[in-house]
């Protein structure tokens, strides 16, 4: 994988397939990143195929990312959504992930740490 977060990701997905054909991904597994540490990773959402039918699906998903890595312990307390691609003929996918940061809350996490400022939208902290 690559991004923010760089580094090998092996995962089992146990997905379920509704009646109306949307594929609901079940995903969990682990990331070691390019500095060795370690993140668990658990994944669920929606997989839909795209119009007109053939070898692609639309998939929106919710990542959830633990961690006991110093660098990365910010994560165990934010809430990750993602939006992408899968292309069945190919077995390839892909999901560009965004960061909810909590915003409202009067202090910061009481485990973990708070996320990295850049994840904040400008003057969130001035209110």
């Amino acid at each position: 994988m690559t991004g923010e977060l760089e580094g090998t990701l092996v995962w089992a997905n146990f997905p379920r397939r509704r009646e109306d054909g949307v594929w609901t991904p079940n995903l969990r597994g682990t990331i070691t990143t390019r500095d060795g540490s370690e993140l668990l990773v658990s994944l669920h959402g929606q997989s839909v195929e795209e119009d007109p039918p053939g070898t692609r699906r639309a998939i929106l998903a919710r990542l959830e990312l633990t961690t006991h890595a110093e660098p990365y312990r910010w994560l165990n307390t934010c809430f990750v959504v993602g939006e992408g691609e899968i292309d069945e003929e190919r077995e390839n996918w892909w999901l560009d992930t965004y960061v909810c940061v909590n915003e409202r809350s009067q202090g910061p996490p009481a485990l973990g740490a708070e996320p990295p400022e850049r994840f904040r939208q400008a003057g969130a902290r001035e209110a």
